[in-house]
């Protein structure tokens, strides 16, 4: 699986839309940095670096970097015939799934870090960490980065399912982008008008950022991000297996 993980990365970083995903996050980072920059009266957390940070991973805009990728790298894979060329060199459909998950994820991931990176280091070169930087915000920064990570794992996981249901570029595209809509601004909604509802959503990942990017983070609050996680990763990537095994790829 170690040849195909490394196939991949190479179909992966031939399409014309990595470095417009790049550039999209440098904007995305932009847009806050530009109000620094123009000392206009900042909200509370442009103030500081350590504001920014805890902050800006739960910016919703962000999440279609990853929505486009699955469109042009995973939608593609049943009109170029990318997949049948993959099954006729003997690699297994499930290896298949692991080595595009390995690849798409991790990419993915990496975009959705980029933006509030790039942002809490431009502001804290501006405007300072907020206190002295010590050993116990560098632990702080590096458990909210991995917690992150996993948390958009998971989130992405999702897309990796409506690509091997949809089966081409554009309906890739559009299911991806209309779900994470509805579940990022109707679901928002709903929540605030039903407790049941609100309970269940809370366990969506995204629900998940603003907590694990908190200075404080109780045991409580830490299970229920991983289990969060681990829940959702396992559902989407197992149903994406269960689908594709049995597709017929003629």
């Amino acid at each position: 699986m170690i040849n195909l993980v490394k196939v991949e990365y190479r179909r992966l970083f031939r399409l014309w839309t990595v470095p417009l995903l790049l550039l999209l996050a440098a904007y995305l980072s932009y847009t806050m940095i530009d109000k620094v920059l123009a000392n206009d009266a900042l909200p509370t957390y442009l103030l500081s670096g350590q504001a920014t940070f805890a902050n800006s991973f739960s910016a919703n805009s962000v999440i279609f970097g990853p929505v486009i990728l699955a469109g042009f790298f995973l939608g593609s894979d049943y009109t170029q015939r990318t997949l049948h060329q993959q099954i006729a060199n003997g690699h297994s459909r499930k290896s298949i799934v692991f080595a595009k998950t390995i690849v798409y994820s991790s990419f993915s991931a990496f975009l959705l870090l980029l933006t509030p990176i790039l942002t809490t280091v431009v502001v804290t070169k501006l405007r300072g960490w907020g206190e002295a930087f010590a050993l116990a915000d560098f632990l702080y920064i590096l458990r909210a980065l991995v917690l992150v990570t996993l948390l958009n794992i998971s989130v992405v996981s999702l897309f990796i399912l409506v690509s091997f249901i949809c089966k081409d570029i554009p309906k890739t595209l559009i299911v991806s982008g209309l779900l994470i809509v509805i579940l990022i601004e109707l679901s928002g909604l709903f929540a605030d008008k039903s407790s049941y509802f609100a309970d269940i959503y809370e366990y969506f990942p995204l629900q998940q950022m603003d907590v694990v990017a908190q200075i404080h983070l109780s045991a409580a609050q830490l299970y229920k991000a991983l289990l969060s996680a681990f829940i959702f990763w396992g559902v989407s990537i197992g149903t994406t297996l269960f689908i594709f095994e049995r597709q017929d790829l003629r």
